[in-house]
Order: C-alpha cells, then sequence, then structure tokens
C-alpha cells in the first residue's frame, strides 16, 4: 500500500482545483460568510485559508497517517451481529473516535447547533480525502447529511435537541428509506405508520415494518419513510411521510447483510415495532420533499466517495507499473499499459472537476434559498437538479473503471488480497448501485437535458475569450460539437417518451463529454499541465460525441425488441 503522510498536500490536483478553480468570493459572499454583520469571516482570503488548512488538517493528515493504515483490517474484520447489537471492529472504532476527535462530525451544521458550517463544497473534499483512505468509512463520515436534513426541515424543538449531539459525534444516524420490494421505487414504501389519536389526544405517531439494505441502521437517529395515508385514497408518494426515530428496544436489527465490499459498514435489515416517531416537515411530502433532497445530498456524498476511490486506485497502479518489469523494463514505459494509465488519470481529474462544479451549484442554490433570492435559487436549482444526477452518475462509473483497470495493471498480483487494489475494486462496485443507480441517474438527468436545463450551465464557458487564453483551437473544435448536443436532444424530445428513455444513456453521455471538455478546458486556462489532460480527453470524447449523436439520430428501437434465440 502506497503510504503518504497527507492526503491533501500530495494531491496536486486537487489543490489546484481547491485553490484555483472554486469561485470562493461568489460562494462566500452568497452564503453570508463574508460581506454581512454578523459573517463568520473578515474576507474572503481568511474565509478560504480556513477552509484550506482544514482540509490539509486534520483531515488530509487523519486521512493518510490513521484511516489509510487501518483500512485493511476493517475490510478483513468487518461488523458483526452479537445478541441484537453490531459490534465494529476495533480499527473502524479508532478512525470514528479520530473523527470525534478532531471535531469533523460537524462539518456542514451551523455553529448555532454545534458545527462548523462550512460549505458542500468542503465537504465533498473532505469526503474525497476520507474515502481516498477507506471508501467504508465514507458512508459514517457522510452521513452528516442527516443532520443536515434535520437543519433543513425539521422543528426548532428537533433541531435544538438533535443536533449539537449529532455535530459533536456523541449521536449518528441513517437514512431509512428502503424496502425489500421497494429499492428504487420508493413510491411502493409499505412500511406503515399509525396515528394513535384515541391513545394520545395530542397524536403521537409510531412506526412498525421492516427495512433493508439501511446503512448504519444501528445508528441513534434514523429518518425514516413511512406510508401515513390510507393507500386506497393516496397511493404511491403522495401517502408518504417523514419521520425521525431514536434507538429503542422498539427498533431491531435483524442482520447485517455479507456483502462483496464496503466492509466497515454496516448494512441492516431493521424491523420496527410501534417506535415512537416524530414528524418532519408536512404528512404526505415525505418522498417528493423531504427524501428528493436527502438523496440529492447522499448522491453528491456518493460522487466524493468515487472520486476517492478513483484516486487510491490510480495511484496504486501509476506505483506498481513504476516498480514492476517485464522484459528488462519497467511496464509503464510499454505503450499498451502507459495508455491505459493516462485514461484512468484523465477520467480520474475529470470527475474531480464534475464533482467541484457541482457542489459548487448546490452550495450556491442553498446559499439563495436561505436568503430569499429567489431568481438566483431557480437560476442555481436548475443547474443543481441536473449536474447532481449527472455527477452521481459519472464519477461512480468512472471509479469502477479506474479500479478495474488497476486491477489489469497489476496482472495476476491484482487478483489476490496481498494488494488493496482487490479490496478497491470491491469497494467501487457498490457505487453505480446504492443512492439510486446508473440507471436511475441517467433517467433523472435525461429529463432535465430535454427540458433545456443544460443550456444555462454553458453560457459561461461561452463569455470567455479563449483567444486570448491560448485555446481558441481546442474551444472552437468543441463549439462545434454543441450543434451534434442540441439537435440530439431536439430529436429525442420530438420522437417521444419511450424513444427518450431508449436513448437516455447515450444522450447523457453525449451531454457530459460536452461539458467535460468545457470544465477541462477552463482548467487549461489556468494550468498548462491541463493543457495535456484536456487534449488526451478530447482526443477520444470529440469522435466518441460524433457517434453518440449519430446513434441517437438514427431513429433505431431495435433494443426494444426481444432477443430470444428460442423465438
Amino acid at each position: 500500500m502506497i503510504t503518504s503522510e497527507n492526503f491533501y498536500h500530495d494531491n496536486p490536483d486537487l489543490r489546484f482545483v481547491m485553490e484555483q478553480m472554486i469561485d470562493w468570493q461568489t460562494l462566500f459572499s452568497l452564503r453570508g460568510d463574508v460581506g454581512r454583520p454578523d459573517s463568520p469571516f473578515d474576507s474572503v482570503d481568511e474565509a478560504k485559508e480556513a477552509n484550506l488548512d482544514m482540509l490539509a488538517d486534520p483531515i488530509g493528515a487523519i486521512s493518510a497517517q490513521r484511516i489509510a493504515p487501518r483500512a485493511e483490517e476493517v475490510d478483513h474484520l468487518g461488523c458483526r451481529l452479537e445478541n441484537g447489537a453490531v459490534r465494529f471492529p476495533d480499527a473502524l472504532q479508532r478512525n470514528l473516535d479520530d473523527l470525534r476527535d478532531a471535531q469533523l462530525t460537524g462539518l456542514t451544521v451551523d455553529p448555532a447547533y454545534g458545527g462548523i458550517g462550512f460549505t458542500k463544497t468542503f465537504y465533498s473534499a473532505a469526503t474525497e480525502l476520507v474515502s481516498r483512505a477507506d471508501a467504508s468509512l465514507m458512508n459514517f463520515f457522510g452521513l452528516q447529511g442527516i443532520a443536515d436534513t434535520l437543519q433543513m426541515f425539521a422543528s426548532e424543538e428537533i433541531k435544538a435537541e438533535m443536533l449539537p449531539p449529532m455535530a459533536s459525534g456523541e449521536l449518528s444516524g441513517a437514512m431509512v428509506l428502503t424496502e425489500a420490494d421497494a429499492g428504487s421505487d420508493l413510491g411502493s414504501v409499505r412500511t406503515r405508520s399509525t396515528l394513535e389519536a384515541e391513545q394520545d389526544p395530542e397524536g403521537a405517531w409510531t412506526i412498525s415494518g421492516a427495512k433493508r439494505f439501511i446503512t448504519n441502521g444501528c445508528g441513534d437517529v434514523l429518518l425514516v419513510l413511512a406510508r401515513s395515508e390510507d393507500p386506497a385514497k393516496y397511493g404511491g408518494g403522495r401517502g408518504l411521510s417523514f419521520f425521525l426515530v431514536t434507538k429503542s428496544e422498539r427498533v431491531q436489527v435483524r442482520r447485517i447483510e455479507e456483502k462483496l465490499g464496503i466492509h466497515g459498514s454496516p448494512t441492516c435489515e431493521l424491523y420496527f415495532d410501534k417506535a415512537p416517531a416524530r414528524l418532519i416537515g408536512r404528512r404526505g411530502h415525505g418522498l417528493t420533499r423531504y427524501t428528493a433532497w436527502l438523496m440529492a445530498a447522499a448522491r453528491l456524498g456518493v460522487a466524493g466517495q468515487s472520486v476517492g476511490i478513483s484516486e487510491a486506485a490510480l495511484r496504486e497502479a501509476e506505483a506498481y507499473a513504476d516498480e514492476r518489469e517485464q522484459f528488462g523494463k519497467p511496464i509503464r514505459s510499454m505503450p499498451a499499459v502507459a495508455s491505459m494509465l493516462a485514461e484512468m488519470r484523465v477520467a480520474t481529474e475529470a470527475s474531480r472537476a464534475l464533482l467541484y462544479a457541482t457542489s459548487a451549484y448546490v452550495d450556491l442554490q442553498e446559499a439563495a434559498e436561505k436568503f430569499g433570492m429567489k431568481e438566483e435559487e431557480k437560476r442555481f436549482a436548475r443547474g443543481a437538479d441536473l449536474l447532481t444526477p449527472l455527477v452521481k452518475y459519472y464519477t461512480s462509473e468512472v471509479c469502477n473503471r479506474v479500479a478495474s483497470d488497476a486491477i489489469q495493471v497489476h496482472g495476476g498480483n491484482g487478483f489476490m488480497k496481498d494488494y488493496p487494489v482487490e479490496r478497491l475494486f470491491r469497494d467501487a462496485r457498490i457505487t453505480t448501485i446504492y443512492e439510486g443507480t446508473s440507471q436511475i441517474q441517467i433517467d433523472w438527468a435525461v429529463i432535465r437535458l430535454v427540458r433545456g436545463d443544460m443550456a444555462a450551465i454553458l453560457t459561461p464557458f461561452g463569455e470567455l475569450d479563449w483567444a486570448a487564453l491560448g485555446l481558441a483551437e481546442e474551444a472552437a473544435a468543441l463549439s462545434a460539437t454543441r450543434a451534434l448536443l442540441d439537435e440530439a436532444t431536439a430529436f429525442v424530445k420530438e420522437k417521444g417518451a419511450q424513444y427518450r428513455d431508449l436513448m437516455a444513456r447515450r444522450l447523457v453521455d453525449l451531454a457530459l463529454d460536452h461539458y467535460l471538455g468545457w470544465l477541462l478546458l477552463h482548467q487549461a486556462s489556468k494550468w498548462d499541465y491541463k493543457r495535456k489532460v484536456a487534449a488526451r480527453f478530447m482526443a477520444d470524447a470529440l469522435p466518441r460525441m460524433r457517434m453518440l449523436h449519430e446513434v441517437v439520430m438514427s431513429g433505431r428501437a431495435l433494443e426494444l425488441e426481444q432477443l430470444d434465440p428460442k423465438a
């Protein structure tokens, strides 16, 4: 395993993105971190320095020096269920203690409730660093979104009670959504909540039923999606509400799933036996408002996790290729291996660019909503709503590809448990599945593409003077593909919903290639090294975009026919 003193300091691409590509001026000003009487910082430079210093130490240092060396032990021992209680391996408990002691369990919680109140952009970077060290630990670290959800939607009474101990790490959380027959189709949730108004004049709620595949289901604070209304009157998502349930004897962990990867994260089956519950927000809005918000935050977290895994796998592959000799020379000098490593690096850096572009949109949307800036909120929301499924889809698919290629670079050794790439490959596999499969992300994104939400996201790139930046030729080549994207989008829209769904992945991939090209070109305007990255990306992306356009425009529907050799 590669060792390092600091996962932030040793990553020039992450430092470049955080230090030069984020528009901290706009972000901090809109959030109120600077420029208001009650702002916590006196200047943008001060706020930026506070964010970046914390990424380096404690987060980058703890990730490299403590969490990463324990990852193999955590994976090997895993979590276990003893007498109804979930037991963590000692190494995992030390990781959790380290995060708590470093005050890293309330990063985005408002300081009024004991948190730090940093940006989602910062949180994405912290998630990437922790995930590079141990992807399974992110499934604890990333659950800070539970506290964010309570902060956003719960009553003042609940926030005052729950947020301080969650911010301090005293209480952990879990999002309790999935059921055996309701995976991605959350509208089919059947877990029943009953209003016992006859017994309690104030109308106390209880939850009954079972939930499956619950990450950290042994947590103290559970956000539960349950059916509160008569399904005969309010079917599907309309009858679902959002509840807070705290750990008690009325909530039983029935089992811990035996999983392919992320062994340090207990995935539980839960049973609720009239567990006391408190309603969050309005009845009947559990899926459409609160779960949707929580899932969007979780998807951004998985994107950070995916980039962290990609970075870890890439580094292991590069180090092995430098050391491993065949035919009298390091295998990295062989064109086939060199090309594979270059593709892995470009894909990882493209993933990172997309992660932080998306995180910034989410931050800007939340800031505009907080301060009642209706027009800005609407504009940033459209960007965040499109980019969130795109970033979850793209980064997780890249993560799986990079982890797989890392094993290939290692050859037979990569298939053995002696090398960490085997663990990284197993951990990577879940990222395209949980918090909404890649197919679900594509379905979400293509609807927003067809309604035209990509246009506003692309506008800023058209306003740059690419000639003055020395990138006129590259920008012209990429600009020419805009017509391909627009024509394919219009054609899909005209052909109707069934054809849209059939061609969704191709249209989404076309849009991603176009947008990522602009992100990397923008980076190239600030760092000469990135000119090589952008050139390599576009060498593959430009012909791929033409191919994707041709397939979308074909109008074919062969995939809808049954391919049955016995027919």
